[in-house]
């Protein structure tokens, strides 16, 4: 039965069990090779239109080792050692004040109000690029941003809450869930592919989704064209085995960095719910203020996605796999010279991986039709917003160490004219129809429907 393996067979283990059309092999055939109906009507079972009376077989025992490429291992360790490195020379040069939080950056323009975003209370990330006042960047002059025209007041007409959506930008929405969209599609259609490889129907689909995880069938091999001798071999299929793999921790980056705008735009709008003052999240916390979350994010959003991802991880390492083949003769002596590797694939860890990212897609589109919990302007991470909303009144200047709210204060108005910002003092709800020292664009109301 090795005949096959020591003439470049490799992957047509089970081929001389299904060769009954000559002496000719068809490839094909032999790899889609189903041995159940054999075993069923093995008095009939005829190999080159040879009758077989019977068979001998023996079971080998096990032998187990380790194998790894010394190149490699030592790539992987140089690799890890820079990474170390050069986290540790971060956390040693740079000891100046962080912005990795919105409550970093509300802290921060709080203790110093920005002069260029005054009288914009109303400002939302939206309005610094489209519109009459949208900003211009001048650093290729060496000057400073700043906006185009004088702001003017703006009408507040209606108490309305948007939707998760426009915590992220249409881009970063597009961009995400393309990128996620096509790698989905690209796996159905290799999952696709693997089943026509393996000449399965729905009447016997159960002989591809049973060959197991991660377990090394030699119908289930794929054809990549990669040389299957020698450690060139090896470095390649490991290549291509873990190439699905990056491509998801990509792909969880985009997805991770998704959920993280919408969670930061919804704690921020916590701050406009009326009697409900909290302290700032912060990196280094200072009087009252909070320390930042242990995943930076909610736990209840947090665990579930690391479990997610960590579950998509290991379906995918079981369903494409680096396949390393030992040859030995029938006396069970090793012949390390037709020794071989490839790459494997299995194909009900893949669906799985597949209906665990569906699911994880709807879930962020299902949070992305979630409503904020307050009309305050959606900033998002974007400072210029967050400046805006942080012109705090003269006299409460340790207003970022105290429990602070967003809303109307009516000491800093006018009576034509309402100001809000961020104030551990009293605030009031914005009043429909009342004029507010402004936003970019046009009416709050209307901007607040793109």
């Amino acid at each position: 039965t090795n005949s096959d393996l020591e003439h470049g067979f490799q992957s047509l283990t089970y081929g001389w069990i299904c060769l009954d059309a000559g002496h000719n092999i068809d490839v094909d055939n032999v790899r889609s090779c189903d041995i159940a109906p054999v075993q069923k009507n093995s008095s009939n079972w005829t190999i080159n239109q040879l009758k077989i009376d019977y068979c001998l077989a023996e079971v080998a025992q096990p032998h187990c080792k380790l194998q790894f490429s010394l190149p490699m291992l030592a790539t992987v360790i140089l690799m890890n050692a820079c990474k170390s490195i050069c986290m540790f020379l971060t956390l040693w040069k740079h000891r100046s004040a962080t912005l990795v939080t919105i409550g970093d950056a509300l802290s921060s323009f709080l203790q110093q109000p920005d002069e260029l975003t005054e009288s914009r209370c109303l400002m939302g990330k939206v309005d610094l690029k489209r519109g009459p006042m949208h900003w211009r960047m001048f650093s290729w002059y060496g000057l400073r941003p700043r906006p185009n025209i004088k702001p003017d007041p703006v009408t507040f007409r209606a108490p309305l809450r948007r939707r998760w959506f426009a915590a992220a930008s249409f881009k970063r929405w597009f961009l995400t869930m393309g990128f996620c969209l096509a790698a989905l599609g690209t796996s159905i259609h290799f999952e696709v592919l693997g089943l026509r490889r393996m000449r399965i129907n729905t009447q016997n689909l159960s002989l591809a989704l049973n060959t197991g995880f991660g377990a090394v069938d030699s119908r289930a091999l794929l054809d990549a064209g990669l040389p299957r001798l020698g450690s060139e071999s090896l470095v390649l299929s490991v290549l291509l085995a873990n190439l699905p793999q990056a491509i998801v921790s990509f792909l969880y980056l985009a997805y991770n960095g998704l959920v993280t705008c919408m969670c930061l735009a919804h704690e921020y709008s916590k701050y406009g719910l009326p009697d409900r003052k909290k302290a700032l999240r912060v990196t280094t916390p200072r009087g009252q203020q909070r320390s930042t979350y242990y995943l930076q994010l909610p736990f209840r959003y947090a665990a579930p996605l690391l479990v997610a991802s960590t579950t998509l991880h290991w379906l995918i390492s079981q369903g494409i796999f680096l396949a390393r083949i030992s040859t030995t003769d029938y006396k069970g002596q090793g012949n390390s010279a037709n020794d071989f590797s490839e790459v494997g694939y299995s194909c009900l860890p893949i669906l799985l991986a597949m209906i665990l990212g569906t699911a994880m897609l709807a879930a962020i589109v299902g949070c992305g039709f979630r409503k904020f919990a307050s009309h305050i302007p959606v900033a998002g991470s974007c400072s210029v917003a967050l400046a805006a909303a942080a012109h705090r009144p003269k006299d409460d200047v340790d207003a970022a160490f105290l429990p602070v709210q967003w809303g109307e204060v009516r000491s800093e108005g006018t009576n034509e004219i309402g100001h809000c910002c961020f104030t551990s003092h009293e605030v009031h709800d914005l009043i429909p129809g009342r004029l507010y020292a402004g936003t970019a664009r046009k009416s709050y109301h209307d901007s607040s429907n793109d």
